[in-house]
């Protein structure tokens, strides 16, 4: 058995698995853990090794703080689950084809602005929206002013047939 499929395993039973020095620390249900413990203990210095490479990777993160799990977070940030993100994604992306519709974007730009915005990291999720609901709400607001305008013009309609007697 590898490395990985022991690490799978372990995630599958719901056990995390940490370092604390040299020791592999697990937090679970005891009976996965004791189920797990014998196949870790025989890969222990390729799991340690596994474990310090995913942790190096996590120590990177400037600013980041190691949860007691293992895992990096940012305190200062905005707490937003998996569904939080996807359903700001998929308003940016109406706001984004809203926008090109209204002014006549060329394809390949459309497309361009799309997948930046949808590649970008979730940190810029945010201030898109922003911006391009100012956008959306601008060219809104010149549209209705336009339909006022509009409806408000005296056309003379109809003073051609008038005639005092």
């Amino acid at each position: 058995m590898n490395v990985d499929r022991i690490l799978n395993k372990a995630q599958a039973m719901g056990v995390r698995l940490r370092l604390d020095g040299d020791r592999v620390k697990m937090v679970g249900p005891a009976a996965a853990i004791a189920s797990i413990k014998p196949e870790l203990a025989a890969y222990k210095p390729a799991v340690v090794a596994r474990l310090r490479a995913a942790s190096g990777s996590a120590s990177n993160c400037f600013g980041a703080l190691i949860a007691a799990d293992g895992g990096a977070y940012l305190p200062w940030g905005a707490y937003l689950s998996a569904a939080d993100v996807r359903e700001m994604r998929a308003e940016l992306v109406e706001l984004i084809e809203d926008l090109a519709d209204t002014e006549a974007w060329a394809q390949a730009f459309r497309d361009e602005v799309l997948s930046r915005a949808l590649r970008g990291p979730v940190y810029d999720l945010l201030p898109n929206l922003a911006h391009f609901r100012e956008r959306v709400a601008e060219i809104d607001a010149e549209c209705e002013a336009r339909h006022l305008l509009r409806r408000r013009a005296w056309r003379m309609e109809g003073f051609d047939d008038r005639r005092v007697k």
